[in-house]
């Protein structure tokens, strides 16, 4: 492996530390090797942590380049401790593991948004997203429940993230209606408006206003009413769009500035600042410890692309004027070559007037393989003959370079598809980038949703989106109802497909009422189902909810394997306890659990890993028992919980005893587990009893049916199969 030699202005800014660091960077520099470099730097020298390290980056792109670069450049096993990520990232992350929202919350994009709205105002979703200005409109109703949630807030105004969706002509209507009302007109008024809209309107409606006063008032109470609708249908569904991971992340954090309750990162480094709107800075903030270690931003003056999101070159400008702000500059580009450095330093001073002071020198070349000819100018008499000449000029460079690649770049994606046809017409393979961007097109949009669905069967917009495009409903909106409807009956599609008939929770009642259930638990060496051993595995049998006498069982598995010292932040204290048992050999350990398990039904909390890390165990050390042959299936209180209590911020065993009210104790050891279990499985029952003769009702109408059937005809053998390779090896 190539060893990495940072030029004079790398390496000042990988050693850089201590304070506010502005590095300015432009394209070509090793940006993303020196990010790298500076976290072996601060771990190795300066001895940061790595979980006290945050990297923030703009695209999701960006970040998994930057993951892929430090895991093939840094080999210690705890730099994936290190945050690297976009904002939005790190703020869904942080809202879903500190338990802010809703544990089945999903994540939707404007695409979705518009959808949502759409169904409002009875508008097809497909007419509006290839209408520029009306798309347009359905923002600005997005983007005033976002600023309306900051006006609520307090947020300060430089926070603001599109005030402009408010115009000239809706503050003249508040104005006016607040004159009227005999009302101040400030952010209380505001907020009353917004609340209070359809009575508002009828106010409007039956006032003797002139028509030319009362079309503007009407126009703005309607962007009030539609963003109101919109804000109810997210909590109402526990959706969250883009805004509210950033809005709801920044009050957690102002609300915990005092206590820090929340982690704070003493070593931070942010990428392309000028990117970041005032909002996201404000966060960035609100991360950074107190007191912190170093603190980096870098950007490029040139490369602010995304002022249509609120980003602005003011936050850029802002931190080099801070005088507590040390400023390096990248300086040198690596990455093109002089012939084509020049040319381009040459066009910025002549033509956009640069500072050439400010334009980057060239790397170290290698001269030695210039040939002369690296850089052509083909002058065409037609736009035809140049495209022929281009494509000809680019299979020639291909032929010669073999191991290279080539690429256009165009004007616009008629030029693209002119040259794609050349291409074709000449046989020659290519991939082209240009129209619709790939990840919006319907064919993808599937592919993640049942990406969707396999990696967590309880996301709602998952199975809305898969409603949609396996043609069960032709709209979006329908499709959503659907879902909603065996959501609120605690039904999950995937019962639709894993059964012929009936569903989960009928499943878990029955059996509960007539069988025999092993709630089982076991403690392991890690959490891979495939290599990892069990080292305590306890169980208790229960018949209607009753324990049957005597049936409390626990054994404790001898392992070669490693045993984890600390769970999270607790001592592990499977080590304390395995002293004070004997040890069993797991083929001993395992036969005996089977047969005490036999002819029962096998229930645990979060049972699919339990009951995979237990198959993979009896087939590396008892191979002739199939836990599959044996029990082919089982329960899983886990999934009870998220059917019945959607509302739940986690469902972890500790939490669900206290936020339910239920006896027992999450110890860590499989037997106290084993009791909390229990428990929790007698309070499902409880609810899950009353849900029966509603789901039979609404599974049994002609309508649903009808639904249900195109739902398995086109979907159900495609999942079984999906869900039946998720445990292979």
């Amino acid at each position: 492996m190539q060893t990495f030699v940072p030029d004079h202005c790398q390496q000042e800014v990988i050693a850089a530390c201590g304070g506010f660091h502005l590095v300015l960077a432009p394209p070509g520099c090793g940006k993303t090797q020196i990010l790298t470099e500076r976290i072996r730097y601060a771990h190795n020298v300066e001895g940061i942590a790595y979980d006290d390290m945050l990297c923030l980056t703009f695209t999701n792109r960006a970040a998994r380049g930057m993951v892929e670069r430090i895991v093939d450049s840094i080999a210690d096993d705890g730099v994936g401790d290190v945050f690297v990520g976009n904002v939005h990232r790190f703020c869904s992350k942080f809202l879903f593991a500190n338990g802010l929202v809703a544990a089945e919350s999903s994540v939707i994009d404007e695409d979705d948004a518009v959808s949502i709205l759409a169904r409002y105002l009875n508008e097809d979703e497909y007419v509006v997203m290839g209408n520029t200005a009306r798309r347009r409109d359905y923002s600005d109703v997005f983007h005033l429940e976002a600023m309306m949630h900051q006006i609520r807030y307090n947020h300060p105004k430089a926070l603001r993230v599109h005030p402009d969706c408010i115009n000239a002509d809706d503050i003249g209507a508040m104005q006016r209606i607040c004159k009227v009302t005999g009302k101040t007109f400030d952010a209380d008024a505001m907020i009353d408006i917004y609340e209070n809209s359809d009575t508002y309107r009828d106010l409007v409606m039956s006032d003797t206003t002139d028509y030319g006063y009362q079309q503007p008032l009407l126009k703005m109470l309607q962007k009030m009413s539609l963003a109101r609708q919109f804000q109810h249908y997210k909590r109402q569904n526990h959706l969250l769009d883009f805004h509210d991971l950033l809005l709801m992340t920044y009050d957690a954090l102002v609300a915990d500035a005092d206590s820090q309750e929340f982690k704070r990162y003493k070593w931070v480094q942010v990428d392309e600042v000028q990117d970041l709107n005032p909002l996201q800075m404000a966060i960035v903030k609100l991360l950074t410890a107190r007191p912190f270690h170093t603190v980096m931003f870098l950007g490029d003056e040139q490369q602010a692309i995304f002022s249509f999101m609120g980003a602005k070159l003011d936050a850029l400008s802002a931190l080099k004027q801070q005088p507590t702000c040390q400023l390096h500059h990248l300086s040198v580009n690596h990455r093109s070559p002089k012939y084509l450095l020049d040319v381009f330093n040459t066009y910025a001073a002549e033509v956009l007037k640069i500072d050439p002071s400010l334009l980057p020198e060239v790397g170290k070349t290698d001269v030695k393989n210039r040939v002369g000819n690296e850089l052509a100018i083909l002058c065409s008499q037609t736009y035809e003959q140049e495209v022929r000449e281009c494509v000809q000029f680019a299979n020639t460079l291909t032929r010669n370079f073999p191991n290279s690649t080539t690429a256009f770049v165009v004007n616009s994606n008629r030029d693209a598809e002119l040259i794609s046809a050349e291409l074709n017409r000449c046989n020659i393979g290519h991939f082209k980038v240009s129209g619709t961007d790939l990840f919006s097109l319907p064919e993808i949009r599937l592919l993640f949703a049942h990406l969707g669905v396999l990696n967590n069967e309880f996301s709602f917009m998952s199975w809305a989106r898969l409603m949609k495009g396996l043609r069960v409903y032709d709209n979006s909106a329908a499709a959503r109802n659907f879902v909603r409807a065996l959501f609120d009956r605690a039904i999950m599609p995937s019962d639709l497909l894993r059964f012929d008939s009936g569903t989960y929770l009928q499943r878990f009642v029955s059996s509960y009422e007539k069988d025999t259930i092993v709630v089982f638990d076991t403690e392991t060496t890690g959490l891979d189902v495939f290599n990892d051993d069990i080292l305590q595995i306890a169980a208790v049998k229960i018949r209607g909810g009753e324990v049957v006498p005597g049936s409390q069982f626990t054994l404790y598995i001898e392992t070669d394997k490693a045993i984890p010292a600390m769970l999270g932040d607790i001592v592990n204290p499977i080590i304390e306890e395995r002293k004070h048992h004997e040890l069993l050999t797991h083929a001993d350990a395992l036969r005996q659990f089977m047969q005490y398990a036999d002819g029962c039904v096998l229930l645990g909390h979060n049972a699919d890993y339990d009951y995979h890390i237990l198959d993979f165990n009896l087939r590396r050390y008892v191979p002739e028992i199939m836990l599959s042959a044996q029990h082919p299936s089982y329960l899983d209180s886990l999934r009870l919980v998220r059917l019945l209590h959607p509302e739940l911020k986690e469902h972890k065993l500790k939490y669900l005893l206290s936020v339910l009210g239920l006896e027992g104790n999450n110890s860590h050891l499989a037997d106290d587990d084993v009791n909390a279990t229990r428990n929790v499985v007698i309070h499902c029952y409880d609810i899950a009893k009353t849900k029966i003769e509603e789901q039979d009702k609404f599974l049994k109408d002609s309508r649903v049916r009808q639904r249900v059937d195109t739902l398995r005809r086109n979907y159900g053998e495609m999942y079984r199969d999906a869900i039946g390779r998720l445990y292979e090896s």
